[in-house]
């Protein structure tokens, strides 16, 4: 990328003068630019880890929810089938009860 900067005569002498201290300044102004990409890149790594964390534990509450929802359904049957027992039982001893009297 280049870029064109008019300077006058004078300005020109200085910056000759200085040229050592504005490359220097420039391969600071470099190494700011790749210390942020280093930093920018830290970041994202440390999201898509946050993100993959919360994922897994996604995951694990969705496994915990279905097994938890198949035992309601299995422990649901079962009690519909003691109910029916006991709703046999009781009409077996109301027969009992009503042919005794």
């Amino acid at each position: 990328m280049a870029i064109e900067i008019e300077v006058s005569g004078e300005e020109l002498d200085r910056i000759r003068k200085n040229r050592r201290e504005i490359e220097e300044r420039l391969k600071d102004l470099e190494g700011l630019e790749r210390t942020l990409r280093i930093l920018r890149y830290r970041f994202l790594l440390e999201q898509r880890e946050k993100l993959l964390r919360k994922l897994e534990e996604m995951r694990v509450h969705y496994e915990e929810l279905v097994e938890f929802e198949e035992k309601a359904k299995k422990d649901r049957e079962y009690l519909i089938e003691v109910r029916q027992r006991l709703s046999l039982e009781n009409e077996k001893l109301r027969k009992r009860l009503e042919g005794k009297e």
